[in-house]
């Protein structure tokens, strides 16, 4: 899943083709991450 950079909606499905937002037209998205942390372990 995406959200748009302008309008800040969620995009579900992108044409491979084509990256638009399909509300505004905008295209800079960029891909939501999860809330959550995640733990590393390093030696």
């Amino acid at each position: 899943m995406y959200k748009c950079w302008k309008c800040r909606k969620t995009v579900k499905d992108l044409d491979q083709s084509f990256v638009r937002c399909p509300y505004c037209g905008c295209r800079v998205l960029f891909k939501e991450r999860q809330p959550i942390a995640k733990e590393v372990k390093a030696d």
